[in-house]
């Protein structure tokens, strides 16, 4: 029988329909409306936001607000000023408050403050990425994600739906979580025990389980792969397919602003969601990048008039792209990259991402782990977590496909360690920079 729908589940169907319908607008239809909605946050901040209220350069602007100079907020100044971010007087018809904590991989946790208005958004989108994704809400789900330390330990937790958002449409189905602190072999082991189509995980812990899977072979019922709360390695996507037989779906999100891009439904790159944010990509001039350039992502949260978010920067880096043959028309990223400090530096001052192919890593260390760190502009350190000990001629070949794949002639350092670290939040980073 069909149900008739809750009014918070009639909304999240609603939303749907009218994403669908966003989604196919010209650029100058979504332009027009993406600037009223940019307006009506810019002026609520003014009004009632002490931090945009007393702000220097927003003050010497006398209401003649050019929005290519109005200031970018900091990480850091979002850190120093969170109560001043917060309006005086936020919208009564945007409901409860919920306060937010980011995994504070940067070494501190941002607190945020936002709407269930603003939630109404995040289901949504949650639903869009399902429907994106081509996911059969009917079949079994498994997460495995960082959680508290007592928390959905093995045998993990278990459900009957996959969350509000595919219950709105009336979907039932299987639901496994576990804790991403348990062993590598302890989550194959669970996984293998359920056989789920799905599977949502970080892409470090992603990566561990597709080398396991190479070895044993025993799961084998994976139809589709969600990344969460990393940088996604283009050779990561080579790898799960050659374990899994399946496509990585990546969402690129966060706690203070909710979803950013999501990827196509049909190629590797993401449509970044402008019905939640104006995403900028920005270069060393904060002016916008061309397609194919690296630059600064800098992201106005469109809905919540709580804490308004304008021209955020975030920290992560990502490449714009041209424009997609998928039929959908939002505005494309190429591919994120990840955050600033993740940025190898070189003597002569230029930045890049640090494409040191793992994969060739990995041939050489079969049953092994890396994080690369750059201690200074001429010394990088190559964290190795292995069972056995390699050889010097193993050592020396590894320095050279990092050379290689880097691009410079860098004096390498390689330390074996029983645990590769991951940050408050749980998150793993591959690359790391201490300059």
């Amino acid at each position: 029988m069909i149900s008739i729908p809750t009014p918070e589940e009639a909304t999240t169907i609603a939303m749907q329909i009218r994403l669908q319908q966003s989604e196919r607008l010209s650029s100058e239809q979504r332009s027009v409306l993406q600037q009223q909605s940019v307006q009506a946050l810019l002026q609520h901040a003014l009004n009632t936001v002490p931090y945009y209220q007393q702000h220097p350069a927003i003050m010497a602007m006398n209401g003649n607000i050019q929005w290519d100079k109005f200031p970018l907020l900091t990480r850091t100044q979002l850190q120093r000023n969170e109560k001043e971010l917060l309006s005086t007087q936020p919208p009564a018809e945007h409901g409860r408050h919920f306060e937010f904590r980011s995994s504070g991989s940067t070494g501190r946790p941002v607190q945020t403050w936002s709407t269930e208005h603003a939630q109404v958004y995040w289901r949504a989108f949650t639903l869009r990425d399902h429907l994106w994704a081509g996911r059969n809400m009917n079949a079994s789900l498994a997460a495995i994600k960082f959680l508290p330390v007592d928390e959905a330990r093995y045998p993990g937790q278990q459900g009957d739906r996959w969350g509000k958002s595919a219950a709105a449409l009336g979907f039932r189905a299987p639901a496994g979580l576990l804790n991403s602190s348990e062993p590598l072999d302890v989550q194959y082991r669970w996984l293998c025990e359920r056989q789920p189509q799905y599977l949502v995980t970080y892409p470090s812990v992603l990566q561990e389980l597709a080398r396991i899977q190479l070895r044993e072979k025993r799961l084998n019922s994976l139809h589709n792969v969600s990344s969460i709360g990393e940088n996604l390695p283009p050779s990561l996507r080579d790898l799960v397919h050659r374990a899994f037989g399946c496509r990585v779906h990546d969402v690129y999100s966060s706690q203070e602003v909710g979803y950013m891009a999501l990827q196509c439904p049909h190629h590797d790159h993401y449509h970044i969601q402008l019905e939640n944010c104006l995403l900028e990509v920005l270069d060393d001039n904060n002016q916008p990048c061309a397609p194919g350039q690296i630059g600064r992502v800098v992201i106005t949260q469109l809905h919540n008039y709580l804490m308004p978010l304008i021209r955020y920067e975030i920290g992560d880096y990502a490449i714009p792209g041209e424009s997609c043959d998928c039929g959908i028309t939002l505005p494309v990223l190429q591919r994120i990259i990840g955050r600033t400090r993740n940025l190898v530096t070189y003597p002569d001052g230029r930045k890049s991402w640090p494409a040191y192919n793992p994969m060739a890593l990995m041939e050489l260390f079969p049953q092994a782990s890396f994080q690369l760190e750059q201690l200074s502009l001429e010394e990088l350190q190559l964290n190795l977590q292995t069972p056995v000990t390699p050889g010097e001629e193993d050592y020396m070949q590894a320095r050279r496909i990092i050379c290689d794949a880097i691009g410079h002639d860098f004096q390498i350092r390689i330390c074996q360690v029983e645990q590769l670290p991951r940050s408050a939040g749980g998150k793993f980073e591959e690359f790391i920079s201490r300059i």
